[in-house]
């Protein structure tokens, strides 16, 4: 059943007619029966990215007796669109494998491995084609030419990645993008090296030709799966944060560099999508997103490379090393950036009782400490700023995963980056706009 929330922002949208059944998974499930009959299956959404006016796409997943199926589901403006995907489009056969129209085009349903703009999944799927292709890959490596391939995240219409298999051993990460998208991988994948107790994967194969990149696989335990452990031991942290003070110090090649009016905008770009997606947001956070803007832009520019996505489920434990992982949103930036994103995913984990607030403190202590040793120099000044900034880009996120109360969960959020971002200048005797946590100098 539609949710309330989820009702009035379809009512609020007309151009997208099959925005309702896109987000409800039981009228979504009985549109689709007709097509994919299997009484045993359930559809279970997984993802969604919306765009207001212009599209939405929901991942989903059909979960019943047998291996799940995944697909994804795309909800189309009225008009030429819908009318050009109709007439493209072609029903596909069992066992499902292809495009399915839905509403008269209002709807497009693709069965995973078909992806309306990562078309060589499909080669990836086939035995025989996926051994040509990692064959291009790799040609030194005929170990890994037969290799199948498990699933380990898929982002429909914007990026793939799969664990390569021999025998059932991981071998490699296969990384598959959009055009757009691997232009900015394959030039950040061979940007960092490892050094000290920074691991990074080597790219061992590239292949423009199909927009794929394929890494090294390198073991370790999923800081995301270890931080909620109160026996997590401390020194564990106080290495990424070192890890990450090398990643920093280095000069690599070839980064965009992200400006002070470009972090700007992205923000105006993310509050105009959560004030149409959550109208009350606006009343209420309209100051926050504008005292954010107003300290970043009167920041002193920062030119030095980061990871540019830094949480913890980038970061892999090993023996006395820390593998940091997934480059491809790497920039020339604000280093502060980094540790402010970081901080902000524990600040959110505590926000949904997975982590205890007094964890937060504990793990935030070490991380900075570590990075603090590891450069010989004061933490940047404006991780408090980056903290807050964070958590305004964690705040689509539960919409985008589906959970049951965004709304209030998406108000929770950003009302702890206006409680941190007070509290920072209470701290400091109520510092004005532009002058954010200027207390121990850059």
């Amino acid at each position: 059943m539609l949710s309330p929330s989820d009702a009035d922002l379809a009512r609020r949208d007309p151009t997208l007619p099959g925005l309702a059944t896109l987000l409800d998974p039981e009228a979504f499930d009985a549109a689709l029966r007709p097509v994919l009959p299997d009484a045993s299956a359930t559809a279970v959404i997984t993802y969604a990215r919306y765009k207001p006016t212009q599209s939405c796409v929901v991942g989903y997943q059909l979960r019943g007796t047998g291996a799940a199926v995944d697909l994804y589901a795309k909800a189309h403006p009225v008009g030429g669109a819908s009318r050009r995907v109709r007439e493209g489009s072609t029903v596909p056969t069992p066992p499902g494998r292809g495009r399915i129209i839905l509403e008269d085009g209002a709807i497009v349903v693709s069965v995973f491995p078909t992806d309306g703009k990562l078309k060589p999944l499909r080669r990836l799927a086939d035995p025989e084609t996926r051994r040509r292709l990692v064959r291009k890959l790799v040609r030194d490596r005929p170990d890994l030419w037969s290799g199948t391939v498990r699933n380990l995240r898929y982002m429909p219409e914007r990026r793939y990645v799969g664990q390569l298999l021999t025998g059932d051993s991981p071998a490699a990460v296969l990384k598959l993008y959009t055009e757009r998208g691997y232009s900015m991988a394959q030039r950040n994948v061979n940007a960092f090296r490892s050094d000290g107790p920074l691991r990074v994967a080597r790219c061992i194969g590239q292949l423009a030709s199909f927009r794929i990149l394929l890494l090294e696989w390198l073991a370790g335990r999923l800081l995301s799966e270890a931080i909620s452990d109160p026996e997590l031991e401390l020194p564990a942290m106080l290495m990424v944060g070192a890890a990450l003070a090398h990643l920093h110090a280095q000069e690599p090649e070839g980064l965009v560099c992200l400006t002070r009016e470009h972090e700007t905008a992205t923000l105006s770009s993310l509050f105009a999508n959560l004030r149409f997606v959550c109208p009350h947001v606006a009343s209420r956070f309209g100051q926050l997103f504008r005292r954010l803007a107003s300290d970043l832009q009167q920041s002193p520019p920062v030119n030095r490379p980061i990871h540019g996505d830094f949480c913890a489920k980038q970061v892999l434990l090993g023996d006395n090393t820390v593998a940091i992982l997934d480059f491809d949103r790497s920039v020339r930036s604000d280093p502060a950036a980094d540790l402010g994103l970081f901080i902000a995913h524990l600040e959110r984990d505590a926000l949904y009782g997975t982590l205890r607030a007094s964890g937060v403190e504990r793990l935030r202590e070490a991380l900075l400490e570590g990075y603090r040793a590891a450069t010989r120099r004061p933490v940047p000044v404006r991780v408090p700023l980056y903290v807050a900034v964070g958590l305004v880009r964690l705040a689509p996120d539960p919409f985008r995963y589906r959970e049951s109360d965004w709304p209030e969960r998406t108000e929770a959020i950003l009302g702890r980056a206006e409680a941190l971002l007070e509290g920072a200048a209470a701290d400091t005797g109520g510092i004005p706009p532009g002058k954010f946590g200027l207390l121990h100098g850059d």
